[in-house]
């Protein structure tokens, strides 16, 4: 009797059993992963088992490509039929059914972020009875541009790590991604008797582990910061070259799989009529990357740092490419000046490029669909972008028109006038501002007010919209925001805040939204090179800022940081808590960071004598010391271990430099003189350029 009375104790849970079968005829690789991620996600979770065998299954699961759908456009579809639940989830092609898949995840509880993910409780069975939902994304194409050019970023990750990285963008359901290479830093190219080799991270500056006891502790290298696999064999040029496409091709393949559009970009840099070169680059470049589904070529980033030209010399430029007729064209030759930083230059780039593509298809050259990329972040854009718009179809031509999202999303209808060409370009905007890469940041305003714009206008969705962005774990509530934006259209920031700390059970929304509205205000106050970075910028000593800016903006922030910390208690589950304080850690580092700043500004005094310089130094290290701790108390990712030394080898080495030169300490470790393979434009961030 007893063993009866314990049976029957069972059956309720025995009758709630879930077994589900997974079927497809498609053998592409994104249902592979497809079928991969739902049984990943599902089996074994509370009472969900999968099962191969289909007739005695609960949950049918079906993957199928619907060509009716729109172009990017994917399905769910729940149905009951005889006591059976089915689920199909389709896509427009075999790409776009992983997008579906994690709409059904997402549906059923989970909440897919950059760096991870979250089940609130039981899978939530009940939330797909009768559901269906056909989405037409906002954005066809959504995702990351990736400069892979900075410590913090993914060209420090393990393979392991990187592939992880693209695993989540494809869970938050990005399809694209734009991998950026410098030159010398991720292809080889022969030329004649020399070979440019890759390899050359970090623009060439070698970030060699410091002797630091934090440092040590928390960056995981023996001796070079970089990818780990590949640092046994740093110093072994030709080797690291080879290692390093291999790692990028396997990340590309990682993004393949997962049924993401990928492209390449690089700068051929040359406003010759000579094109050989770059045809000669392209051909090398597809040969090592081969999975590209298309290559872009990039002017180099301007914004009125770079060469000069007199009047004639622009109108030469134009005219060797277009022939004189183009003088013609007022949009062009309006803002030509007597003598000007970069237009004639970008002219050149540009015609150069085009050049290219008409030969690349008039040779028959085997190659993937080829594009031009403007980064032009000036008053030049608008003619740049007329220029290349003449020759090429909008959907061949990719803009960077602007630092930062909100300056994007102002630069974008005036560099674009003409809607369709809104809808049919690629543009790129910011999740984070690598100028100010040592703040925690906050970009959803901008990317807004781009969407908002773009999105239920006369003209329809967008083609393809990318962002930049370094930092992982540092910009996760961005990322999701960005891409649940590209996909239904841009909500409300406020609104978006709310959700998602209901969805993830912080303890007050409304606090929170507040919260992260006081950020964007605090990071929009005023940005420049305040956290550049690329060490080159600090080499030669430290770079001050505007002392009541930074105060300004250190009060914003931490009025930020005490309205989170109103609903740091009380948050219904481990997760919430870990997002709130990993937001106050980065608010906490941002503070002291800038609190060094307002110090360091103190040495610039008339009159002032070693000794006090000494001791503001002193000061200063101090507070930077502790921004490094503060950091190091949350290191979610390897992009962390990046920044750290990052910081280290760059303001708080500056502030040694200015010492040395200043006072006669001499450093503690010495600056060994290099040559950078390459350097980044320094970006100057106002009015949008």
């Amino acid at each position: 009797m007893k063993r009866l009375l314990l049976l029957l104790c069972f059956i309720p849970f025995m009758a709630e059993a879930t077994d589900f079968t997974i079927v497809s005829r498609s053998g592409h690789p994104a249902v592979a992963f497809s079928i991969a991620e739902l049984k990943n996600f599902l089996d074994k979770k509370d009472d969900l088992h999968y099962t191969s065998m289909g007739k005695s299954v609960d949950w049918i699961i079906t993957l199928k490509k619907n060509s009716s759908l729109k172009e990017s456009a994917f399905a769910v579809n729940c149905f009951v039929r005889n006591r059976k639940q089915y689920i199909e989830l389709s896509g427009a092609a075999d790409k776009d059914i992983p997008c579906a898949v994690y709409t059904l995840l997402e549906k059923l509880g989970y909440t897919f972020e950059f760096n991870g993910y979250y089940l609130d409780g039981r899978i939530n069975k009940g939330a797909i009875k009768n559901y269906s939902e056909i989405i037409v994304p906002a954005v066809k194409y959504r995702g990351i541009r990736q400069h892979i050019n900075f410590p913090m970023d993914i060209s420090s990750y393990s393979l392991s790590d990187a592939k992880q990285y693209i695993r989540n963008l494809a869970r938050l359901r990005f399809n694209f991604i734009a991998f950026h290479s410098y030159p010398g830093q991720w292809y080889e190219v022969k030329r004649k008797d020399t070979t440019v080799y890759a390899g050359n991270f970090f623009y060439g500056d070698r970030h060699d582990i410091p002797d630091h006891a934090l440092i040590k502790k928390y960056v995981h290298n023996n001796k070079t910061y970089c990818i780990p696999e590949i640092e046994p064999y740093f110093d072994n040029r030709p080797r690291r070259s080879k290692m390093s496409v291999q790692w990028l091709q396997e990340v590309m393949k990682e993004a393949k799989r997962t049924g993401m559009t990928v492209q390449f970009s690089f700068e051929p840099r040359n406003k010759s009529t000579d094109i050989q070169p770059t045809l000669d680059a392209l051909q090398q470049i597809y040969r090592q990357y081969p999975m590209a589904d298309a290559i872009e070529m990039i002017t180099e980033e301007s914004g009125g740092w770079g060469p000069r030209n007199t009047a004639e010399e622009s109108k030469t430029i134009l005219g060797s490419f277009f022939g004189t007729e183009i003088l013609k064209d007022s949009i062009l030759t309006s803002p030509i000046e007597l003598v000007q930083s970069d237009l004639g230059y970008v002219y050149g780039q540009i015609g150069h490029v085009i050049k290219v593509i008409e030969a690349a298809n008039q040779q028959h050259i085997s190659l993937p669909p080829l594009k031009l990329g403007i980064y032009c972040t000036n008053k030049y854009n608008a003619p740049a972008y007329h220029l290349a718009r003449k020759y090429l179809a909008a959907g061949k031509i990719c803009l960077l028109p602007a630092h930062g999202s909100e300056y994007v999303a102002r630069n974008v209808p005036k560099v674009l006038p003409d809607t369709n060409d809104r809808k049919n370009s690629i543009i790129y905007s910011w999740l984070e501002f690598d100028g100010m890469m040592y703040l925690q940041q906050n970009g959803i305003k901008g990317i807004y007010e781009l969407l908002n714009e773009q999105h239920g206008g006369s003209f329809g969705g967008m083609n393809t919209v990318a962002f930049n962005h370094w930092r992982t774990s540092e910009n996760s509530i961005i990322a999701r925001y960005a891409a649940l934006a590209t996909i239904y259209g841009a909500e409300a920031p406020e609104a978006f805040y709310r959700s998602y700390a209901q969805r993830l059970g912080i303890s007050d929304p409304e606090k929170f939204s507040k919260a992260m509205s006081l950020l964007q205000k605090a990071f929009s106050a005023y940005t420049s090179n305040l956290g550049f970075a690329w060490i080159g910028y600090w080499r030669n000593g430290f770079q001050f800022q505007s002392g009541k800016v930074m105060k300004d903006m250190l009060e914003q922030y931490e009025e930020a940081r005490q309205t989170l910390l109103s609903c740091a208690a009380g948050n219904k589950n481990n997760y919430a808590q870990t997002a709130i304080s990993f937001l106050d850690n980065r608010l906490r580092a941002t503070n002291i960071y800038l609190q060094a700043f307002i110090k360091a500004n103190e040495l610039n005094a008339p009159n002032i004598s070693n000794e006090q310089y000494n001791s503001i130094c002193n000061d200063v290290l101090n507070m930077f010391n502790e921004c490094m701790k503060v950091y190091a108390e949350m290191m979610p990712d390897r992009g962390c271990e990046g920044t750290l030394i990052n910081l280290y080898l760059a303001p708080v080495k500056a502030i040694k430099v200015s010492r040395q030169k200043k006072t006669g300490v001499p450093l503690d470790e010495p600056l060994i003189p290099t040559l950078h393979f390459d350097a980044p434009a320094a970006p100057i961030y106002k009015d949008g350029h």
